[in-house]
């Protein structure tokens, strides 16, 4: 059976209806997905939290609004490029500084988690409300830390340069680059980890080089391969978390793409420094916006990240010089910019109770 045939039917008719040219493709974002006039029907306000990486903070708004914008630093130092967020915290692996900041959104509070010296700390994913996984790229290694209490719990080892974790119910999935020197050595992998021993269960060998980032979607997680720069040979693969295997494995994906997000309806956004934004149908298994015709959003060719909200907005963060503040756009029934700090880098959406 194909991983299609698993799929709901209400997507399958949404795709047949492949948008062929960007200027419908983000009219269409717009018109299917924004949410009606009158009181959001979920409980709970959902809160976009961009990581400014030169800026050493994060900036944290209510999603689908331009207003009510603050700004939390994090450290006097570091090289933040990931974060995670789950009800009211959010967790940024410091990079060169062998830490993870934790922030308490509600108390607007910050504590740190120590890492093992050297570790690199790059990419983190939330295993419940307490325990989160970091990446020690430095190390070969995995962190588990335990958020609330700040404490690091126990080191996992893994690959070689792991850079991202995605996290399915009973598993822990981290994507090792493979690199050596800063460049790809050999072909991707991930190590599979069970939480409930902290053991590597099972390795899956990737066809693509330099996975940096993964989303899953109905049941299928789908791994961002930036390849070499300069190559132009970033690629996409699609893992089945049952089996444990690659199953797809498409080229195409031009220079050095970085990040992903995945509609309800199975668009993929592929971000890039190089490019912009590429528009990928997940059940077609064809470009709509290939990185040779990218989406051009707010005449932007460039980013440095991609995000939708509940309401299937898309969000692309620009990156500027990386110097001076930048912005992200939201497309919507109108494009609007919302402002950030230096270099935003990663975003992330989370909801919580602020009455508590």
């Amino acid at each position: 059976m194909k991983r299609y045939e698993r799929e709901e039917n209400a997507v399958h008719v949404r795709l047949t209806q492949t948008l062929a040219w960007s200027g419908i493709l983000l009219l269409a974002i717009a018109c299917d997905n924004t949410q009606p006039p009158g009181p959001d029907p979920l409980p709970l306000r959902e809160t976009a939290v961009i990581l400014n990486s030169t800026d050493l903070s994060i900036t944290v708004f209510p999603s689908g609004s331009a207003s009510d914008i603050r700004t939390m630093g994090l450290a006097p130092a570091g090289s933040p490029v990931t974060l995670a967020a789950r009800h009211n915290l959010v967790v940024v692996p410091m990079g060169f500084l062998a830490t993870a900041v934790v922030v308490d959104l509600l108390e607007d509070t910050a504590w740190t988690v120590p890492l093992p010296d050297n570790s690199g700390a790059t990419g983190v994913g939330f295993r419940n409300d307490s325990i989160v996984y970091v990446a020690n790229p430095n190390l070969n290694t995995v962190s588990r830390i335990n958020a609330f209490a700040g404490v690091h719990e126990n080191e996992i080892d893994v690959g070689v340069f792991p850079q991202a974790v995605a996290v399915e119910d009973s598993l822990i999935f981290v994507l090792n680059g493979e690199l050596e020197n800063f460049v790809p050595a050999r072909p991707g992998s991930i190590s599979v980890i069970d939480p409930a021993t902290d053991s590597v269960v099972a390795t899956i060998s990737l066809s693509g080089t330099n996975p940096s980032a993964a989303m899953f979607w109905f049941g299928m997680l789908y791994v961002v391969n930036s390849g070499s720069f300069g190559q132009g040979d970033g690629s996409l693969s699609v893992v089945d978390p049952v089996t444990l295997r690659e199953v797809e494995h498409y080229p195409g994906f031009g220079e050095f793409p970085g990040d992903i997000a995945i509609s309800i309806g199975g668009i993929a956004f592929i971000s890039s420094f190089g490019y912009g934004v590429a528009a990928w149908d997940v059940v077609g298994d064809t470009f709509i916006n290939p990185p040779s015709d990218p989406l051009v959003i707010a005449g932007e060719t460039i980013s440095s990240g991609v995000g939708i909200d509940a309401a299937g907005l898309l969000y692309t963060l620009i990156p500027g010089d990386c110097i001076a503040p930048s912005v992200l756009y939201r497309v919507g029934v109108d494009t609007t910019s919302v402002s950030t700090g230096a270099c935003p880098i990663d975003i992330a959406f989370t909801r919580f109770d602020e009455s508590e």
